[in-house]
């Protein structure tokens, strides 16, 4: 009987703390009615269930017990503590935050997500997008800021401590995108992303050691989650310089939601205002349209769909050694990635779908290429959780790849004029594999915890080898503000064909790295220190091909709150990279000493809001040319290169600016832009060319002083719901 009674007792209190979680949604404004973008928004007793408030000031947060207390604090107001029992959380709620007169005293920091404590990876908020000059609203150009980018070419394909763009993969809701950027923006170099900034819910940027949960990479991972929850419903048109664009966010009842959106890009206002410093640009031009839907069947099953088209086109002047000539690039691309995720008690099982296809066209002097690419992606895991010290996960991953060539290509790879002998080249390329994994994490206790994993391929033929990736990862918090992570592993990944090389590669990076956090009141600290080998195809400027890279690096960063308007940050990253030819240490491209970034940024939403950042290395190393000579067969002269990467460009030095400014148009916001790229207007070296016989030599240069402009502006009020003020 006693045992009847306890046990009624248990369930009883069971259903009173599973009945009492809820959610809530609101709004944050100061005193006079603006909305409030960036608050902090956490539960007291659980500091990790946090959000910010967008550019609305709107904000959601589930799970949340109604005996708990709400926090909202924001740097330039004094924070609020409401009891979560005196709203009503059936309607939208409105916090009034009142400005605070006093110095900043404090800085909030939200919990970070369980895989940030395993592994070196850093968050890229919607925030961090949008307010980073560098990014220009790209959620890959974004991450350009972090020490971990060691991009050099001004592109927004990841490069991530060293190694090279193919090396990093972009996951989408688990599933990879190869080439993840619109290969003819502005500049023709992939320098916006396929993404758009408003679908998107998280972005992890994996820097070295990345979880082996995911496949084919061997450098770093960039994870992004579409929305899962739509918290504002609205239309938002935005006008540019060189973009229209429309985006709609709609539920369609409590369990179903969409987000579509389209994008209309032309050149010709650009190229007008900043005529000067678009010289080599002629035209360019696209149309995408982009749907994210999801929908939670039960509340054990969703099921979410992302689907992505471009049609795009670029005409610009191209330089190749001693050839200078119009390039022409168009593509018309689609994908669709579809997810199911069964939740159920201590499991949760994934299937991940991906169908990306392409046709690219290229011209340049005597290249004419069509190509075709299709990939199919396939993906199954189970993720149980043993107790809550112990997580284990599993799956396997097929992918299944088709390329088809029909183009004609230079036969010497340094005479493309016209008039110099071709050949025609028709290729199929078929390629799939198969792999499984397995990921086990064990917490020790609050301070310590180990994971491992192995990746393995279980289907190798003429053309896969056997190959097994492993890694270990650990993490040790010293106190409540300085934490080490360990990581080292042994990785594998496959190159991707281009224009000028269609060999599919494996490649291995062998890597060890230590990461170090602090976190203090009004500032933070974080440093790591790497070791990799790579090896595999490795690409010296289409010369010759390296046998392997070591490169040994250093990153250190420090960012810190001046006061309740002003924040700064600054890092160093140091590259000592060699490259190995033959048993010969040469240098590589990106040999770096310094890589110095730091941004300044004054936050007032009463006013507006800008930044300031500037990037600056020494320039990159380049193989020179000694002299040439006339070869007959190819009717152009040959050149004669000297020692690999034995010159060095100029000192790469670059501001960027941008200001924006929240108008209230009847209770809707409007946000204003301006932004200037290359603010100084410095001539940074990019590529060296030369005239017929080399005996001349002249530079190209990266994109300079570049103005650009626009609004968005966002039609709440079409969706306007019943609100509760909470003054």
């Amino acid at each position: 009987m006693l045992l009847k009674i306890k046990l009624t007792a248990v369930l009883f209190l069971c259903s009173i703390f599973l009945f009492s979680q809820t959610s809530i949604n609101g709004i944050v404004k100061d005193e006079k009615g603006t909305p409030i973008l960036g608050v902090n928004i956490y539960i007291k007793s659980l500091p990790s269930n946090g959000t910010t408030s967008n550019f609305e000031g709107r904000f959601s947060l589930k799970e949340v017990k109604k005996n708990d207390t709400l926090i909202i604090s924001y740097v330039t107001y004094k924070t609020k503590k409401v009891l979560l029992s005196n709203l009503n959380t059936k309607k939208e709620v409105i916090i009034i935050l009142k400005e605070n007169s006093q110095t900043l005293d404090e800085v909030i920091i939200l919990g970070k997500d369980p895989i940030s404590e395993k592994f070196s990876v850093k968050k890229v908020s919607k925030l961090d997008i949008y307010f980073n000059p560098v990014s220009k609203g790209d959620p890959l150009n974004s991450i350009l800021i972090l020490p971990a980018s060691t991009n050099t070419d001004e592109s927004a394909n990841p490069n991530l401590r060293g190694g090279s763009a193919d090396r990093s993969r972009v996951y989408i809701n688990g599933s990879p995108i190869i080439n993840p950027v619109r290969n003819t923006q502005d500049n023709g170099l992939g320098n916006f992303s396929i993404l758009n900034t408003e679908i998107i819910n998280k972005q992890y940027v994996y820097a070295s050691n990345p979880p082996l949960i995911y496949g084919n990479s061997s450098a770093g991972i960039v994870e992004i989650e579409t929305t899962k929850k739509l918290n504002t419903e609205n239309i938002q048109i935005s006008l540019a310089l060189s973009n229209l664009g429309l985006i709609i966010n709609k539920n369609i009842n409590k369990k179903t939601f969409f987000q579509f959106y389209t994008n209309n890009q032309f050149s010709d206002l650009l190229i007008n205002i900043n005529k000067k410093n678009l010289q080599n640009l002629n035209t360019f031009s696209s149309q995408d349209l982009g749907l994210n839907f999801r929908t939670e069947i039960n509340k054990n099953l969703s099921v979410n769909s992302y689907s992505y088209y471009i049609n795009e086109n670029y005409e610009g002047r191209n330089y190749n050694l001693n050839f200078i000539g119009i390039s022409k690039a168009k593509q018309k691309r689609f994908f669709t990635i579809n997810n199911v995720n069964y939740y159920k008690n201590k499991s949760n099982i994934t299937l991940s779908t991906l169908f990306d296809s392409s046709t690219k066209y290229f011209d340049y002097g005597v290249i004419n290429s069509v190509s075709n690419y299709n990939n199919f992606y396939l993906a199954l895991s189970h993720k149980y959780k043993i107790n809550n010290n112990l997580t284990l996960q599993y799956g396997l991953n097929h992918y299944n790849t088709n390329y088809n060539y029909n183009e004609i290509i230079p036969l010497y790879f340094y005479a493309i004029s016209n008039g110099s002998p071709v050949i025609n080249n028709n290729e199929k390329i078929k390629f799939n594999y198969s792999e499984i994994f397995l990921y086990s994490n064990y917490k020790i206790n609050n301070d310590l915890g180990l994971s491992g994993a192995i990746r393995k391929n279980i289907f190798k033929n003429d053309v896969i080898s056997d190959y097994l990736s492993y890694q270990i990862s650990s993490f040790y918090n010293i106190n409540n503000r300085n934490r080490l992570i360990f990581g080292l592993g042994n990785y594998y990944s496959y190159s991707t064909p281009n224009y000028y090389n269609h060999k599919i590669s494996l490649l291995n990076s062998k890597q060890i790295s230590l990461d170090y956090y602090l976190t203090k009141r009004k500032y933070s600290l974080t440093s790591a220190l790497y070791y990799k080998t790579d090896k595999g195809n490795i690409e010296n400027n289409n010369i010759q091909n390296f046998d392997k890279i070591n490169t040994l690096g250093f990153e250190i960063s420090y960012n810190y709150n001046l006061n309740k308007y002003f924040s700064f940050g600054v890092s160093n990253t140091f590259l000592e990279q060699k490259g190995y030819l033959n048993k010969t240490k040469l240098n590589t491209s990106n040999n770096l000493k310094y890589f110095l970034k730091t941004q300044l940024t004054y936050n007032n939403p009463k006013y507006f809001t800008t930044s300031l950042s500037l990037i600056t290395r020494p320039g990159n190393n380049y193989t020179g040319i000694s002299s040439s000579f006339f070869n007959s067969e190819s009717n152009n002269y040959q050149p004669i290169f000297e020692t690999i990467n034995n010159q060095t460009y100029n000192k790469y030095f670059k501001l960027d600016f941008t200001v924006n400014k929240v108008f209230n148009v009847y209770e809707d916001p409007l946000i204003a832009y301006i932004s200037i790229n290359n603010l100084f207007n410095n001539k940074n070296q990019s590529n060296i060319h030369y005239n017929g016989n080399y005996s001349n030599s002249t530079f190209d240069y990266y994109q300079q002083r570049i103005i650009y402009f626009g609004v968005q502006y966002r039609l709440n009020h079409l969706f306007k719901k019943n609100v509760r003020d909470v003054p």
